[in-house]
């Protein structure tokens, strides 16, 4: 398997190229605002009108930079632990499934009467009441 570090996956061609013209006009027009300093009131408003919409743009062209690595870097995180845990999963239900079948006493369910709950017709064997415990945990837990 490959480390995360070798697999970050980072913008590249057309989208890198973008993202850093945007993230270049945003700066440069920066520079431009800061020489209209002194500009009339209506003029300033109009521009600063203007830059909202370019700082949006820009931060969506920052955030396309910085937060493709960082996302990416996790999705890879959480993919591992899926994986570890989809054996972990796995093997419970084999583990179930053979709780279920191998319950003593159980024919598909017809032999438990309505005392059995209270203890009616239990077996005196430890093992096998131990048995029919687990099946019955393992029934809990995975139902069909």
């Amino acid at each position: 398997m490959t480390a995360p570090a070798e697999r970050i996956a980072r913008l590249s061609g057309a989208a890198l190229v973008a993202a850093l013209a945007v993230l270049v006009a945003f700066a440069v027009f920066v520079i431009f605002l800061v020489t209209e300093l002194d500009a009339s009131e209506v003029r300033w408003n109009r521009l600063a009108w203007v830059f909202a919409s370019v700082e949006a743009i820009a931060f969506g062209a920052a955030g396309a930079l910085f937060g493709s690595s960082v996302q990416r870097a996790r999705a890879e995180k959480a993919e591992a632990a899926a994986e570890r845990n989809a054996k972990d999963a796995a093997n419970g239900r084999a583990l179930a499934s053979t709780l279920q079948a191998e319950d003593p006493g159980d024919d598909g369910g017809s032999n438990r009467g309505p005392l059995e709950s209270l203890g009616a017709g239990q077996s005196r064997d430890p093992a096998e009441a131990v048995a029919r415990r687990h099946a019955d945990l393992a029934r809990r837990l995975f139902p069909q």
